[in-house]
């Protein structure tokens, strides 16, 4: 094989000959040859112009010498099948013809990349692989639904197109399904238009054919295929791109890859990838060896990734990854506009990633640029998007008030584009920003209602409905209704687990806002069972970010409040570890600094303590201003300084300071000082256990 690796070698029932020395061409039929675009196994393609019609083709012939072998048969076989169908994500076929007798086939001329290496060529986001994945099952399906088996799919065998488009291509050893197989096929795709088709095989019975890396269990058995032989290939290629590793092992070679392949060994999928639930089913079930287990059709795999069009919105925990604002919108049909919403969603992206490392600020100037770019593109949903991506990063900024507005605009954005789904989400979000961000709980609480009646316009949607739990939940808190808040944490929790699974990342937000509430209602052994789960699982999925930060803050909290002292250190201090290498994580930095303080006054450590609180007060000064953690701070560093004996002064002007941020929070802010006045008193926390 020359080296090459068996599992990528097309197997066939011919042997292979050599390759007899090639001529200059210019010209082949009526097509000025440009220049050669690739080389395969059996033929060789160009890039051409059609002066009769005045358009660049590709040209597709076999090597000369291979004058009525199985290689050109299969090149007129290809041009066949392929012309059988008239569908956008299959390649067109224009005209078949001889040159100097050799068979050509004259196709669509794509610009664009092979999947495999439009994988390759930057780390792609679920949502976009996704998306190319369902346009290539749509021209599987269309082809299935004309009769034929592809019996080849593979990364390279599909085009991404530089307008977006994906085209399945190369059915040289495709087969016409029999007409039993015909007749169970699931109906209708609605735009596959079927002519006759060649039935001849080209392989005999016990032969198989394909690459092995992508066969399914019948073709190493040499039995007869139908459409699910295309789907175990096709999800192999969405395992591959997903995973970025192969769903069988292949061992020593080809003897080792099918005996997994008909056991139907696939190897686990990496637990840090954290794939939806429906995800892995989708993939997993595909490439079961029993095709009978598999879906039924290539229908049903469409689908599932249709569906997810709108469900794959609800991945980030606030609504604002690119992916979520405009997966139900396809680019713009005018090539002009489609290249400038390009452009601008791939500096949201940028916005988005510098959001997700931390710099809000850098993230909030970005954005305020994209938003007036974007307002120069006749584009609705690209708008929308982008009010919102700076609405929520105001609001994270410590600008409710703007990010009112802005989401506000935001909502009627989205709502002439006809994307319910983003109205709801801003409704969602803007119910956290007018009730925790603005103290508006009213307004947040009709917001709330307006939120309800989005979502059900919608249908079932769990993430929605649960960020709406967690948002009203946050707000009854800030009200003090605590046990009220505990309900609504409850309800998002069940969601979360029945949508996405216990274990699931996305879980780990709802259990630490049940924790947090739970601890302030002193149910401490709660509050630690729901922490240490957080914990494991953030720890078993690799996620080391904010989140797992702040998990690790309230683990150490409640580990203060059964005096296990040592082992609320080590977690406050780990989480503020991680809380230093966020930028715009002063105020998250501060509270961990708080609790820290705690654990130095519990041990008589006064001057520590006095440090440490002064730190935690400068890092809330510097950050997202949240009256409740800067009272907490000053009540801590007021007690520190009052065991050190130091400045009476000092200490009653952080303790007058403390009390006036209460005050600001309305009706709740006596109730709420005089629980943060106990929470710090060092004489009423318990003593750290020997």
């Amino acid at each position: 094989m020359g080296g090459r690796n068996p599992e990528d070698t097309v197997v066939a029932a011919s042997t292979a000959q050599p390759r007899p020395a090639q001529r200059d061409h210019t010209s082949m039929g009526r097509y000025l040859l440009l220049g050669r675009i690739g080389a395969g196994g059996m033929g060789e393609v160009f890039k051409a112009y059609d002066p009769t019609l005045g358009r660049v083709v590709a040209i597709k012939r076999v090597f000369a010498g291979s004058s009525g072998s199985i290689e050109e048969q299969r090149l007129r076989r290809e041009a066949q099948a392929i012309a059988q169908l008239s569908h956008p994500n299959i390649i067109a076929v224009f005209d078949v013809g001889t040159d100097d007798d050799k068979l050509y086939m004259a196709m669509e001329f794509v610009e664009g990349l092979p999947l495999g290496k439009w994988l390759q060529q930057k780390k792609r986001k679920r949502e976009e692989l996704l998306d190319v994945f369902l346009q290539a099952a749509r021209g599987l399906a269309a082809a299935h639904e004309a009769g034929l088996v592809h019996r080849d799919f593979k990364p390279s065998n599909v085009l991404v197109g530089d307008d977006g488009r994906v085209r399945v291509l190369d059915f040289g050893i495709a087969r016409r399904l029999d007409a039993e197989a015909l007749s169970q096929r699931h109906p209708g795709t609605g735009d596959a238009h079927v002519r006759t088709a060649p039935q001849e095989p080209l392989t005999q019975a016990g032969d198989f054919t394909g690459t092995p890396r992508y066969m399914a269990a019948e073709q190493f058995l040499g039995r007869p295929t139908d459409g699910r032989a295309d789907q175990f290939a096709f999800c192999a290629a969405l395992y591959e791109a997903l995973t970025e590793q192969r769903p069988f092992d292949g061992g020593d070679g080809l003897i080792d890859l099918a005996k997994n392949v008909l056991a139907g060994r696939v190897l686990p999928i990496p637990d840090h990838l954290a794939l939806p639930t429906w995800l892995e089913d989708l993939v997993l079930r595909g490439l079961r060896p029993d095709p009978t287990a598999r879906a039924d059709s290539m229908h049903d795999v469409i689908a599932e990734l249709e569906r997810d069009r709108q469900r794959l919105r609800h991945a980030s925990l606030d609504g604002s990854s690119t992916e979520d604002l405009l997966a139900a919108f396809p680019p713009p049909e005018d090539p002009i506009v489609a290249e400038r919403v390009r452009w601008v969603r791939e500096r949201l992206e940028h916005a988005a990633e510098l959001k997700k490392k931390g710099d809000f600020a850098g993230a909030l100037a970005l954005t305020e640029i994209i938003v007036r770019d974007a307002g120069d593109v006749d584009y609705a949903p690209l708008q929308a998007a982008a009010a919102y991506t700076l609405g929520n990063l105001q609001h994270r900024t410590g600008d409710s008030a703007s990010a009112r507005a802005t989401l506000y605009r935001s909502a009627e954005l989205a709502a002439r584009a006809g994307d319910d789904w983003q109205v709801a989400n801003v409704w969602v979000f803007l119910v956290a920003v007018v009730g925790h961000g603005l103290r508006r709980f009213q307004e947040a609480e009709a917001l709330a209602q307006v939120a309800a009646v989005a979502i059900a316009r919608l249908g079932e949607n769990p993430s929605l409905r649960s960020r709406l739990a967690n948002a009203k939940g946050r707000n009854l808190r800030d009200e003090g209704r605590t046990h009220e808040a505990l309900r609504c944490y409850e309800l998002a929790l069940a969601i979360d687990e029945s949508t996405h699974g216990a274990d699931h990342p996305l879980v780990v937000v709802t259990l630490a806002h049940l924790a947090d509430a739970l601890l302030e209602l002193e149910r401490t052994s709660a509050a630690l069972r729901y922490l240490e789960r957080a914990v494991a699982i953030c720890a078993a999925k690799k996620r080391r970010g904010p989140t797992y930060a702040t998990c690790l803050l309230l683990h150490g909290r409640a580990l203060f409040g059964t005096g296990a002292l040592a082992e609320a250190e080590k977690s406050l201090e780990e989480a503020r570890a991680s809380f230093e290498r966020y930028p715009d994580r002063r105020s998250d930095l501060g509270e961990a600094l708080t609790e820290l303080a705690r654990c130095r006054l519990a041990r008589d450590d006064a001057a520590g303590a006095r440090d440490l609180g002064a730190r935690a007060i400068d890092a809330h000064a510097a950050g997202t201003f949240d009256p409740v953690r800067r009272a907490r701070a000053q009540l801590v560093l007021a007690y520190a300084v009052d065991a050190e004996g130091g400045s009476t002064t000092m200490r009653d002007s952080l303790l007058i300071e403390a009390r006036r941020a209460c005050d600001d929070l309305g009706p709740a802010g006596a109730a709420t000082f005089a629980r943060l006045d106990a929470w710090a008193d060092p004489s009423t926390t318990p003593r750290p256990r020997r």
